[in-house]
């Protein structure tokens, strides 16, 4: 057939639409040369140019994801975190590339740089397509950017740059340099250890804890696809506040992984239903005030500080499941009886007395109220009471001057200074049941907490020697010149600490060996490198011997020594258990204590009030903290069997009752009456110290003062 010839108009019609099609096409080729020119021409002209275009850079050479800023973590005896302590609430945990899971990687690599085990740090294909969808889109809809090029945006260049020319070149140059002085999976390391996700997260290990409260290794392929998703936009993109954005682009990520064959369809889609729990940023601190003092112990022993930002894995003492029995413990108690006996705050300190590990410690009931930040256990020192007797005891078996049945006179006693807010008046001190007992042996006298005997004990032996006993036994805060205490010291009239008297009670425990409070098991650094390990062997000291920590455990562990005061079978003892116990009170019912220990585990109790008023209904330490003491003992032991100490060499049994060699028989010194001052009047302000002796001992009245201010 004869080919139809064009109309004119239909001629000039094609041909329009020809060179409009050519326009368009000119147009797209002129975008694209200039795009390329733009960003590509530089990289290409680099090794002869780049100093020129973009100035003095930085050096990439010595990096490592392991020399990055990050957290300070603070783990139980078992591994458990405890405290994860960022900087101003942001953080960062380092964690190695093949401990990461393998769809954190793959998912970051689809969505961010699929050519990243391919391209030499800028992926030009990624530029084109990223002009081409820019320019389709009429905004900037891809970045076109490698993840070495994000990587020294953050590490060189800073999180948020000017959107400049200049800055791309910058970065490429860098880019390049990274990759051939690094492995692909070095930076990719960096990459994960230091992009930042949002909610104050950076890192794929913070942003796993953070967001999930689990960790990168163990991070699932739905949660993974969701965090690959956060960098472009952390905030824009988060579940916590566009959760419909979050979802969409976790899908993104996820059809991204597909493409490059990373997982099935089906896995996709089974990740896309995964059913994903999101948690808010919180601090997930647990014993607050045993946090505290660890890291007051970093500071002052080893001058770690979580402002180092260098990583530190810090594996401690404490048992979180016994902590937790001791927080309960204590709290229960409050919420029971303390506003009945107005006593509204507590503390325990529980150690092994074969280490001086330090196992569990509560500060105080509340660490969030006001105040309660103030650790009751370590830093705030309070009157001990009765429970400080042990000390007492303790130097006088060690003298040599009494023994276990040493018979002691409980009479009235007036000396001639010492009460009232001066000290220059007569005190008279009494016994908390205002009535004397007659003629008891020793151990009598302390099981039944007697004030009488024990300043007896406490002046026949010797208050420095008494302090030195103390002193050598873990009692840190005594530390004032000798001459600064006085007859109320057995009394527990000086202040200590909780964490004193537990290291005090596991001396006892340990046969005479102290070790001072170890709350720090071992320290590692940010490299995994171990900085500190602790050696019990090291950290040991006989303060006492043997043969008299065992006199002493016994005394305080025989219930019958004790009936008289305290009744029999009381929350000072365990059932089915051997234990040594001792109570305190203060005489103004400010402060309620109970100490006790078996050979495995020692703790100290006490309950008050922080502003010190007084409690009520005479709260003592037997209604007050030693319920606390035999509920937190009683948990803490249930899983182990009863355990208590043979007779060492060196000590003398007679009957039921335990001597060092040589003491058997003693003259009975404190049977009769107490040395008598030779004068009937004096002047407090100019009676000398040999008028105020008798016989090597403080004298007391001979008579009774009419003003005299009974217990002041």
């Amino acid at each position: 057939m004869p080919r139809r010839r064009l109309s004119r108009y239909a001629f000039h019609r094609r041909l329009r639409l020809l060179r409009r099609s050519q326009r368009r096409s000119k147009g797209r080729r002129a975008f694209l040369l200039v795009a390329m020119l733009i960003l590509a021409l530089p990289l290409m002209v680099i090794p002869a140019f780049a100093a020129e275009s973009v100035g003095n850079l930085p050096a990439v050479d010595g990096l490592s994801a392991t020399g990055l800023n990050q957290d300070m973590l603070i783990f139980d005896r078992h591994g458990t975190l405890i405290d994860d302590i960022g900087d101003h609430g942001d953080h960062r945990i380092v964690v190695p590339l093949n401990s990461m899971s393998p769809f954190v990687k793959q998912a970051t690599i689809a969505i961010e740089d699929k050519t990243f085990y391919k391209n030499n740090g800028v992926d030009f294909g990624g530029i084109v397509r990223a002009a081409l969808a820019d320019y389709s889109h009429h905004h900037i809809a891809q970045g076109g950017s490698t993840i070495s090029q994000q990587l020294v945006k953050q590490v060189f260049i800073g999180p948020n740059p000017p959107p400049t020319i200049q800055r791309k070149i910058r970065e490429a140059v860098l880019a390049v340099d990274l990759n051939s002085r690094y492995s692909k999976d070095q930076i990719l390391e960096l990459y994960l250890n230091t992009i930042y996700y949002g909610a104050q997260s950076y890192g794929a290990e913070a942003a796993a804890r953070g967001f999930f409260h689990t960790t990168a290794h163990d991070l699932t392929l739905g949660q993974a696809a969701m965090l690959a998703g956060l960098p472009q936009a952390p905030t824009q993109n988060s579940p916590l506040i566009n959760p419909t954005r979050a979802k969409a682009r976790q899908i993104e990520v996820l059809d991204a992984m597909v493409a490059q064959k990373m997982i099935t369809p089906a896995q996709a889609l089974a990740a896309e239903n995964e059913k994903l729990q999101f948690f808010y940023p919180t601090n997930q601190l647990q014993a607050p005030h045993f946090v505290d003092y660890v890291l007051q112990v970093l500071d002052q022993q080893y001058h770690i500080r979580p402002s180092d930002r260098k990583g530190y894995r810090v594996y401690t003492s404490l048992d979180l499941n016994v902590q937790h029995r001791a927080e309960s413990v204590v709290k229960n108690q409050i919420d029971r009886f303390g506003n009945y006996y107005d006593f509204h705050d507590g503390a325990l300190v529980s150690m092994d007395p074969k280490t001086g590990e330090v196992l569990a410690m509560v500060g105080g009931d509340n660490y969030y109220r006001p105040g309660g930040q103030i650790n009751m256990a370590t830093t705030n020192t309070r009157q001990p009471g009765s429970s400080f007797k042990m000390f007492t005891y303790t130097s006088a078996i060690e003298s040599g001057r009494l023994n276990m049945v040493s018979p002691i006179r409980d009479q009235p006693m007036v000396f001639p200074l010492g009460g009232g807010k001066d000290g220059l008046k007569p005190y008279a001190p009494i016994n908390y049941d205002k009535h004397y007992h007659g003629t008891l042996p020793l151990k009598m006298a302390m099981g039944n907490s007697l004030n009488i005997p024990a300043i007896k004990v406490e002046l026949t032996t010797g208050i420095p020697a008494v302090l030195d006993t103390a002193r050598r036994m873990g009692v840190t805060s005594l530390n004032q010149d000798d001459s600064h205490y006085g007859i109320s010291l057995t009394l527990g009239g000086y202040g200590v600490s909780p964490l004193d008297m537990v290291t005090g009670a596991s001396t006892l425990a340990n046969m005479g060996v102290r070790h001072r409070p170890a709350p720090v098991l071992s320290i590692q650094d940010g490299l995994g490198k171990t900085v500190f390990k602790y050696d019990p062997a090291k950290n040991q000291f006989q303060a006492i011997s043997p043969q008299v920590a065992f006199i002493i455990d016994s005394i305080m562990s025989d219930d019958r020594n004790r009936c008289m005061s305290f009744g029999c079978g009381g929350d000072l003892t365990l059932p089915g258990r051997h234990v040594g116990a001792k109570t305190g009170t203060t005489q103004d019912f400010r402060d309620n204590w109970t100490v006790g220990f078996t050979p495995t585990l020692a703790t100290a109790v006490w309950v008050g009030n922080p502003d010190y008023h007084p409690l009520a209904h005479n709260s003592t330490g037997i209604v007050g903290a030693a319920p606390i003491w035999h509920q937190f003992m009683t948990q803490a032991l249930a899983s182990q069997p009863d355990q208590w100490y043979g007779v060492p060499a060196g000590v003398d049994q007679v009957g039921q009752n335990y001597f060092l060699p040589g003491t058997e028989s003693l003259p009975a010194t404190l049977a009769g009456s107490w040395p008598v001052c030779r004068f009937r009047s004096f002047n407090p302000n100019t009676v000398t110290d040999a008028q105020l002796t008798v016989n090597g001992l403080p004298c007391v009245l001979g008579y009774t003062p009419r003003d005299l201010a009974q217990g002041g």
